[in-house]
């Protein structure tokens, strides 16, 4: 079953998903971002790269394991908390990283965004997508395709059955972002000549930009630091 709700202003969309668990995950507006000038579509001949890691400073904190509270045949009895996942040289992971303000470039992506529940976990935790993408959820060999708002902003995604589940989906007016892997490496492609605006994201540690200049046919290294909250 799938059901859509809007209430006044802050809007949202509901997806039951009915499947083993059954598992009602709830997309929830968080914090809407302005719009730009609508982003145009063009051909990027001899784009650069922005290949780069987001490190955290410091120990990152323990956090204690997710108690499960419910199906734990299904669920286990506990999960260990991923607010911070942090390789051995300071990667951090799950950290979106994008542009601001980039007015045009490559068009968007053309499969769904998508969102997989697996062992009473979203996967992936975090990444974006551009304002009216496609989202597939999937669930227990089920799923549901619904699309996104049609404006940037913050999404929170929560299971309705399993209140530890959360996972975040960025929605931007253009397709510049990547999502850091497992060592704090993002890599973001075919991005037109000029001067930016780089920015990331981390539901805990928060938020951080620094200006990159992009030069045609090259690859430019970045390096932000986040510092644990």
């Amino acid at each position: 079953m799938i059901n859509g709700i809007a209430a006044g202003a802050a809007r949202s969309h509901s997806f039951a998903v009915c499947a083993g668990l059954a598992i009602a995950g709830m997309v929830a507006l968080l914090a809407a971002r302005p719009a730009l000038a609508a982003y145009e579509v063009v051909t990027v001949t001899n784009g650069g790269t922005i290949d780069g890691v987001v490190s955290l400073s410091g120990t990152a904190p323990t956090e204690a394991p997710i108690k499960v509270t419910k199906n734990q045949d299904y669920c286990g009895q506990s999960i260990p908390d991923p607010a911070y996942t942090v390789d051995s040289s300071g990667g951090l992971a799950n950290v979106i990283v994008y542009l601001k303000d980039i007015p045009k470039g490559k068009a968007a992506p053309t499969d769904p965004v998508a969102l997989v529940n697996t062992k009473c976990m979203f996967s992936p935790r975090v990444q974006g997508a551009m304002v009216s993408e496609q989202v597939k959820i999937s669930s227990e060999g089920f799923s549901v395709t619904k699309p996104l708002p049609s404006m940037p902003m913050m999404i929170k995604v929560k299971c309705d059955a399993h209140e530890w589940m959360h996972a975040w989906i960025m929605e931007l007016d253009h397709p510049y972002f990547a999502t850091t892997g497992a060592d704090g490496h993002f890599t973001i492609k075919d991005v037109p000549p000029g001067s930016y605006t780089l920015a990331v994201w981390h539901e805990v540690a928060g938020e951080k930009s620094a200006p990159v200049v992009v030069a045609a046919g090259q690859t430019v290294k970045s390096k932000i630091t986040l510092a644990a909250k």
